[in-house]
């Protein structure tokens, strides 16, 4: 049986805490065997993120692991992610960390094909939705090769003397031999790193000042396929139809039933979509859940 992680950033709010707890469903509905869920809950408050359904999962919370410090969806966020995927490298080893926000669903059977990917193409180190969207016929599909990575940006407002900044430049220095250009990621509402991403990582010190971040205008899945290319591997698409990862960064790319046609299993996000509400999209995928677990599961809706 292969075996995966999980991690999700959790808003401080209560919505945002319903909103894992159903995340968490619809992955227990789908594919009940990750051994380890590492959520990184933005409260300060002293509240328990798990589910009362653990299955045999082991639950580790990153409480508010940088405080106040650092832009919430940004340099807090991306310091506060490799806290958590180092702790995952530590716990390991897994075949793949699936990093999901929120407002992502689990809609089917995903882990298999993931693992078979991974397997076949060694070369990959970030695997999902490249850049904005899966929806090919919009302009932000695709890796964003004529943008300047927010990566690039944020050094030149960075102080020269930092050590933060000659560490992150010597990666970013090190990413572009490796053939970074642009803007190279896949899209942060759920995407899948392979444990050798980890590894390599670990190796170079990656993992060993995340809080060189903090003050960082990059938002996180830039940084992660920013260091994929440091560790000498490539984010790659894995959402045409058939395959499992179906992400746009704002609502649905298709509408519900089409995105099931499709064969999306990994869907972000819920929320945004000019059509349907959140909540309609929520109650469509519940319901078929609940038909799951029932028996009475009609795959061709």
């Amino acid at each position: 049986m292969k075996s995966f992680a999980v991690i999700v950033p959790i808003g401080p709010d209560a919505a945002e805490l319903r909103r894992f707890h159903e995340l968490i469903d619809s992955l227990w509905s789908y594919e009940p065997g990750a051994r380890l869920c590492v959520a990184i809950d933005s409260s300060t408050g002293a509240r328990n993120v798990a589910p009362r359904d653990k299955r045999t999962c082991r639950f580790i919370t990153l409480r508010a692991p940088f405080g106040g410090q650092g832009e919430p969806l940004l340099g807090r966020l991306s310091a506060s992610l490799l806290a958590g995927f180092d702790l995952i490298r530590r716990a390991g080893p897994f075949d793949f960390v699936l990093r999901a926000d929120t407002d992502a669903l689990i809609a089917g059977k995903f882990r298999n094909r993931v693992s078979r990917f991974l397997a076949l193409h060694p070369q990959t180190g970030m695997l999902g939705t490249l850049g904005l969207t899966c929806f090919r016929e919009s302009p932000h599909y695709g890796c964003q090769k004529t943008d300047v990575s927010e990566v690039v940006k944020a050094l030149t407002a960075m102080p020269r003397h930092a050590p933060a900044f000659a560490r992150i430049e010597s990666w970013l220095r090190t990413a572009c031999r490796n053939g970074y250009v642009g803007k190279e990621y896949c899209q942060g509402g759920v995407y899948a790193l392979p444990f050798r991403t980890l590894g390599r990582l670990f190796s170079l010190g990656c993992f060993d000042h995340p809080e060189d971040w903090l003050p960082m205008a990059v938002p996180e899945d830039v940084m992660m396929g920013m260091f994929t290319r440091t560790a000498g591997l490539e984010c790659t698409d894995f959402s045409l139809p058939g395959e499992p990862f179906g992400s746009n960064y704002r609502g649905l790319a298709w509408d519900p039933r089409e995105m099931l046609r499709r064969r999306h299993a990994l869907i972000h996000s819920v929320k945004g979509h000019p059509t349907y509400s959140e909540r309609v999209l929520r109650r469509f995928f519940t319901t078929r859940r609940v038909r799951l677990r029932s028996g009475r599961a009609d795959f061709s809706k």
